[in-house]
């Protein structure tokens, strides 16, 4: 196992009731001393160790923070924001939406999560999907599963009050899971010259870890995630301080395992 380039500490997690003198378990993090880019790092750190570091609280984070020297530069950790995994509003189970999907056909270039902030998706000319800031306010279309039937709403209105309609008034915001499904909800749009109609496509941003692992604490920079050019996806440290930044994957960063 490496040691001359890595920096090890090793944190006790103690029992919430109180100290411990023998933990229930342990971790082991690592800084490791060279530049790769992320899937190099997340390589590296499963060959010699466990994996890319995950952070559960403020305390870890602090941690690592300290092991790090303080220079103007960015450390990776096992953060990253998957495009490509959706759910819909009524299953709410991931999906995978790549760009070769059968029926569910992304508009060009699409998603690109224009400044991290375009999590919902809404129909483009009707059959082309794009990721749209979830607070813009558009028609929207509703499903009813009593008569299995679509209503266009042209009302124009965020996503998740698009969302309450649907569910208060009739099922919930469409789902398009087959070719069947695609051609009548098609039908029903056509003429109704809507740029964008919401559907119940969503996903939750920076949701997944390198060791897939669950966890909900975050710690951005200021004004961060930004995506700058929509090409940021893998999470990073500042390590002057300690904050967040998304970063693109193939950067080249020191790392935490």
């Amino acid at each position: 196992m490496p040691r001359m380039e890595e920096t090890c500490l090793l944190l006790i997690l103690l029992l919430s009731g109180g100290l411990s003198t023998l933990p229930p378990h342990s971790r082991e993090y690592h800084f490791v001393n060279q530049k790769m880019n992320w899937t190099e790092a997340q390589s590296y750190c499963r060959e010699h160790f466990t994996d890319l570091v995950t952070i559960y609280n403020s305390n870890i984070n602090q941690l690592l923070f300290s092991m790090a020297p303080k220079i103007g530069d960015s450390a990776w950790i096992g953060l990253y924001d998957d495009v490509f995994t959706w759910k819909w509003s009524m299953e709410h189970t991931n999906i995978y939406v790549g760009s070769t999907h059968e029926f569910l056909i992304w508009a060009n270039a699409q998603p690109d999560c224009v400044k991290a902030k375009e999590y919902c998706v809404a129909l483009q000319g009707q059959t082309q999907m794009n990721d749209r800031p979830c607070g813009d306010s558009y028609p929207f279309l509703c499903y009813n599963a009593k008569n299995t039937s679509y209503i266009l709403v042209m009302e124009s209105r965020s996503w998740s009050a698009a969302q309450s309609y649907c569910r208060t008034y009739h099922t919930d915001l469409t789902s398009i899971r087959s070719k069947e499904e695609k051609s009548n909800i098609t039908l029903t749009l056509n003429g109704s010259g809507a740029q964008y109609v919401w559907i119940g496509l969503y996903r939750d941003p920076w949701a997944f870890w390198s060791d897939n692992t669950t966890s909900t604490f975050t710690n951005w920079g200021s004004s961060e995630p930004n995506n700058v050019n929509s090409v940021e996806y893998c999470g990073a440290m500042y390590l002057r301080s300690g904050g967040w930044t998304d970063g693109i994957c193939g950067s080249r960063f020191y790392f935490f395992c």
